[in-house]
């Protein structure tokens, strides 16, 4: 990829965070996408240990799958 398409990458993430989900945290508090998918890919990589089979390279690039 050439400098251009990482800016473009980014500035799609940018959006995210003012993309709110259907959902609500615990806190009742409606979420953003940006969020969400930080929250979800951060979980993917700390549990990596505890699924060996999984390959958390593939888990990640499907979780953030959006921006590309």
């Amino acid at each position: 990829m050439d400098a251009r398409e990482y800016l473009e990458i980014l500035h799609v993430a940018e959006r995210l965070k003012d993309t709110p989900r259907h959902c609500t945290t615990t806190k009742r508090r409606t979420e953003s996408v940006a969020e969400h998918s930080w929250r979800i890919s951060l979980m993917a990589f700390l549990l990596r240990h505890e699924f060996k089979d999984i390959d958390i390279n593939y888990a990640l690039d499907s979780l953030t799958g959006v921006l590309t």
